[in-house]
């Protein structure tokens, strides 16, 4: 068996011992020791800070490609110039995400019902740690070194599984943060210490002119393509964790755990997607091959789990901690289900318009996703949401919108270069 064989077996193993860890802390951590009056807090202050965390993500991804091209060049004294510049850059943006955490945290805390504004520094530190670390991670796999990373996944796994265990019983909401920002510290601690020998070499200029602007517009679109959607995810959980009352947004963190099984599947294939969609658009060739078996795969999947929970759903959330109090939240499941197979769909699109450096899908996705959310929380103002049914049709409605729109990326999609539409909106 050769190397590469090798390290893809221990990078799959190492990427499912994280999935199990997930899927441990969701189904059976956080409903086991987090009370109902904290349970439907978890999700809006999660998408909180990863929003908050957002600018340093966007600059992790703006620099992938960049030192994915350094590595495969052999160019490494420009690569240590590049990551010393992405590691300076990114303790700015921490910097500024502790900051802003400081001036609207707390506020946005009691909004959500979280008295603990320890539990609030932690969720904001695992988001800022958990954006961070793609930074030195990437760097890794840039350099091919798959087996070091694979170590630093299973290493992150066992330490946050550990921290769970022993501090969710005794704080559970403030356990569950530390548990989240115990992977990505770990990851970073280890990723440093195996990259220390690849980065000993004398560093040489990486961040000229050319280079600075390449890196600003990748940064900027990501950043405006990210922020929209988690913006609209964090209305979403907000407004239903302040129009509902406790009981009903804790069954609704415990009804989205068995739609959230399809993202094991989407967030693979979209992994296996980019790089083909970028390699086709490079040669001229279209996408839509790839993007829609990626879409046919998640919606054979969507059907098969919306089946499931028409006729077991009460009995999958009975399997939960605590579960059986919310087990009349079943009948949301099939269009939870849909909703979440419809987004992700419509990410497929979108992202892989992204690899092939093409943005024009933002003239719309940009109002879309700010309209919904202004008009999401002045609904909410109004009063015009009193129950979880009719929050789940309005989040399912929009992923429909959202996904229909995004079909005519697909349909404008043609085997040509790019270059007429790379590196501009519009």
């Amino acid at each position: 068996m050769t190397s590469f064989a090798v390290d893809s077996l221990f990078l799959f193993f190492a990427l499912r011992a994280g999935d199990f860890v997930n899927l441990a802390a969701g189904l059976w951590f956080v409903p086991k020791y987090v009370s109902q009056e904290e349970l439907g807090a978890v999700l809006p202050v999660t998408s909180f800070a990863t929003f908050l965390a957002l600018p340093v993500f966007s600059l992790a991804m703006a620099v992938m490609k960049e030192s994915a091209c350094l590595h495969a060049a052999g160019e490494r004294g420009r690569l240590k110039s590049l990551l010393r510049g992405v590691f300076a850059s990114v303790s700015l943006a921490t910097a500024a995400a502790i900051l802003a955490a400081w001036i609207f945290a707390p506020r946005f805390l009691r909004a959500m019902g979280v008295s603990s504004s320890c539990a609030g520094f932690l969720a904001v530190s695992a988001a800022l740690l958990g954006c961070s670390s793609p930074v030195f991670t990437d760097a890794l796999q840039a350099m091919k070194r798959f087996g070091a990373l694979a170590a630093a996944e299973i290493a992150g796994s066992a330490v946050r599984f550990a921290v769970l265990l022993l501090a969710m019983p005794f704080f559970a909401l403030e356990g569950y943060f530390l548990g989240a920002a115990a992977l990505p510290l770990s990851r970073i601690a280890l990723s440093s210490f195996f990259l220390r020998r690849d980065l000993s070499v004398k560093s040489e200029p990486f961040w000229t002119r050319p280079a600075v602007r390449r890196v600003a517009f990748a940064f900027f679109a990501i950043l405006a393509y990210q922020a929209l959607p988690m913006g609209a995810d964090l209305a979403e959980q907000s407004v239903l964790r302040a129009s509902l009352s406790s009981a009903d947004s804790a069954g609704y963190y415990m009804a989205t755990r068995i739609p959230s099984f399809l993202h094991y599947l989407s967030f693979p294939l979209l992994l296996v997607m980019f790089p083909y969609t970028a390699a086709a658009a490079q040669k001229g060739e279209r996408i839509a091959p790839y993007v829609l078996k990626c879409i046919a795969a998640t919606f054979l999947a969507a059907a098969i789990l919306a089946a499931v929970c028409i006729f077991f759903g009460a009995r999958l959330i009975s399997l939960m901690p605590n579960g059986a109090a919310y087990a009349s939240c079943a009948r949301h499941l099939p269009l939870l289900v849909l909703a979440t197979a419809l987004a992700s769909a419509q990410v497929f699109i979108t992202n892989a318009a992204v690899s092939a450096g093409r943005f024009s899908f933002l003239l719309w996705f940009a109002p879309l996703h700010l309209v919904y959310s202004a008009a999401l929380v002045f609904a909410s103002g109004k009063g015009l949401f009193s129950s979880l049914d009719s929050l789940v049709a309005v989040f399912a409605a929009f992923s429909a919108v959202r996904f229909i729109l995004s079909l005519f990326v697909l349909l404008s999609d043609r085997a040509a270069p790019p270059e007429a539409e790379n590196g501009k909106i519009g």
